[in-house]
């Protein structure tokens, strides 16, 4: 009992911004990894799922900086190669936000528009914790369907990462 209660202790002094860093980190490393996967086999619609994901990373980013998401589609259509390319620009952009950031920063409240038109204030916190829970969603619905077609899906728990980056 001691050990875990000594484990929270720890683990409650971590601060927010570090654990969204290194979360946004995983999300990338687990990003990639299921990038690297659909490279080698046919799934049009894991490919779909990943491109919704990747393309919801995006706008929410761009919410951040007052981006209006009015009328935007979430659903667009992308190939592998543009679906890596954004996954490495949207990890790129979100690892230097959260370098400007300490936790204060991430209260800041946010007033944006989703796309079918209703405004909503969130902190940036709520936001981007949603960004990391929203992908991790989505990837365990490719982890899903590359099983039901039979193909083997990558490993991208946050445990794996932890012991094979750690």
């Amino acid at each position: 009992m001691f050990a875990l209660s000594a484990y929270f202790a720890v683990k409650n002094n971590m601060q927010t911004i570090e654990h969204l860093r290194e979360l946004f980190v995983y999300n990338d490393w687990a990003n990639r990894r299921i990038v690297a996967t659909l490279k080698g086999i046919d799934s049009e619609k894991s490919r779909k799922i990943l491109a919704h994901l990747l393309i919801t990373e995006q706008e929410y980013f761009e919410r951040l900086y007052g981006k209006d998401s009015f009328g935007f589609d979430f659903w667009q259509e992308l190939s592998l190669e543009e679906c890596g390319n954004l996954a490495r620009e949207t990890a790129e952009r979100y690892e230097k936000l959260l370098r400007k950031f300490d936790d204060e920063g991430l209260d800041l409240r946010i007033r944006y528009r989703t796309s079918e038109g209703v405004w909503f204030e969130n902190t940036f916190r709520e936001l981007l914790t949603h960004v990391v829970f929203h992908s991790s969603i989505h990837r365990g619905n490719i982890v899903l369907k590359l099983r039901e077609e039979n193909f083997t899906p990558p490993k991208i728990d946050y445990i794996i990462y932890l012991r094979e980056t750690k």
